[in-house]
């Protein structure tokens, strides 16, 4: 079942309002790249005349490398979502400057530098800049369509399972359940496409095979259990599949994997239940492991053991950036290092309210997490420099979970009842503004996740909820 909301449930602080396109916006990574302090006024030149003698000399190259910083320094002080209305007043200069907002050339960069989108699903470059434009613009306004449940294979009898770790891809989401499967879902019919699983290994507990984390690039998908065994295999595929297991686990000596992330390049696994044995990373491209040690989770040892027992919270979580460096935090400390320095920590802090460990993400170049008093901080990964802050009421931090794409945070709180709510967080400024507020009654959830169109919730109900806010004008 499916329905369509401009606003679902309340909106709390003004949206965005309409500009050229439906909201068209530049070159820029949200706050991940954003420019801190500041607020550029972008205005066309009075002098026509002037303007006029000046096209006359300036070729169509250099236009259009004007036009792209304008977009870029607009989106850079302001938002993305700013950069149409400072390209629509320099397309309104002139025939010559009108010109340049036909070439195909200058909106493929836009879309790069802007969107972070490489490659062209729409007609034309203009198109695929007009949709992540008007896509963002949805999430400010609470605009998206709701699914309320995945719809599973009729042949699939272990629908009833809990789903304990969720993925998206541009074109698939992945739920990973507590018997150690991971089926796989097309997001334009949200139909059954396939099932991988995993039968090896001794149970060490009713959910040792349980799914820590999965990871999809391109056509691949790799999953981890918290026994410590990880899987690969093709999204193609037909299924079932058995997949392949690539690391083989031991609980003995390494603890509990609790969680799990990575790129194309590295993967990462956070482990709890043995002292000095918090991360261990691998080459993707060669399966082997390349480095052990840390001490994150040296204080939650015991509570690791339990994961394999009880149906308990994560104990800690990890996450990785666009440019490979490492987040992970517990409920008391939170570390950052690079794939290519693991020894050294970056950045290793205490939190004296405590963190929600289930609120920690990361996106392109930074990441998020909250605090238990209700504050939210956005930093860049790589120099801790602070992006965004915003702040929840007290209440709705039980329960409490988060997640991030290009230009929000989304957070999602059960309590207090009978209205829980999905949250978007705008943290394209220094001060992080609540856009709208969802009406979603997705229970108490086991994971939540996003990616620059859709959101998805599982929850202890057996439900998987999909928002696409991808809906465009007809």
């Amino acid at each position: 079942m499916s329905s369509t909301s401009s606003s679902s449930s309340s909106s709390s602080s003004s949206t965005s309002s309409s500009t050229p396109y439906d909201a068209v916006a530049p070159d820029i990574p949200g706050p991940s790249t954003r420019r801190t302090g500041g607020s550029g006024q972008f205005e066309a030149s009075s002098s026509s005349q002037r303007q006029r003698a000046m096209n006359e000399v300036l070729p169509e190259p250099l236009l259009e490398a004007l036009a792209t910083q304008l977009a870029l320094d607009a989106a850079n002080y302001n938002g993305r979502l700013s950069a149409a209305s400072a390209l629509a007043i320099l397309f309104q200069v002139c025939s010559t400057w009108r010109e340049v907002s036909r070439s195909d050339l200058l909106w493929q960069r836009l879309t790069r530098r802007i969107w972070r989108r490489t490659y062209q699903l729409r007609a034309t470059w203009q198109l695929e800049y007009m949709y992540w434009h008007r896509t963002a613009r949805n999430f400010s306004t609470g605009r998206h369509r709701f699914f309320d449940q995945a719809v599973f294979d009729p042949s699939d009898h272990h629908h009833h399972l809990l789903c304990r770790c969720l993925a998206l891809s541009d074109t698939h989401l992945a739920c990973g359940f507590v018997d150690g499967s991971v089926r796989l879902f097309d997001l334009e019919t949200r139909a059954h496409v396939t099932t991988f699983l995993s039968l090896h290994g001794h149970l060490f507990g009713p959910f040792s095979r349980s799914v820590s984390g999965i990871v999809i690039i391109n056509s691949s998908i790799t999953f981890a259990r918290l026994d410590g065994d990880i899987y690969v295999d093709n999204v193609d595929g037909p299924g079932p599949i058995q997949a392949r297991r690539a690391v083989e686990g031991d609980v003995v000596n390494n603890g509990v994997l609790v969680g799990f992330a990575g790129t194309g390049r590295w993967w990462v696994g956070l482990y709890a239940g043995i002292a000095g044995r918090a991360f261990q990373i691998w080459d993707a491209r060669s399966e082997e492991r390349v480095f052990v040690g840390g001490s994150l989770t040296d204080p939650e040892t015991v509570m690791g053991w339990h994961m394999l027992t009880e149906l308990v919270e994560a104990v800690g979580r990890v996450r990785v950036t666009e440019r490979e460096y490492v987040v992970a935090c517990t409920a008391s400390r939170m570390v950052c290092f690079s794939f290519r320095n693991p020894e050294v920590l970056l950045r290793d802090v205490g939190s004296t309210m405590g963190f929600v460990v289930s609120s920690l993400d990361a996106s392109q170049e930074a990441y998020v997490v909250l605090e238990r008093n209700g504050v939210g901080t956005v930093r860049r990964a790589s120099t801790y420099e602070r992006l965004s802050r915003f702040r929840l009421n007290r209440l709705w931090v039980r329960g409490l979970w988060a997640c991030m794409n290009l230009g929000y945070v989304l957070t999602y709180s059960p309590a207090p009842s009978p209205s829980p709510s999905l949250r978007v967080w705008d943290i394209e400024q220094a001060i992080g503004r609540l856009c709208v507020t969802l009406g979603v009654r997705a229970g108490y959830v086991n994971s939540l996740v996003a990616n620059d169109r859709h959101v998805s919730i599982s929850s202890n109900d057996n439900n998987i909820n999909l928002l696409d806010f991808g809906v465009q004008d007809p």
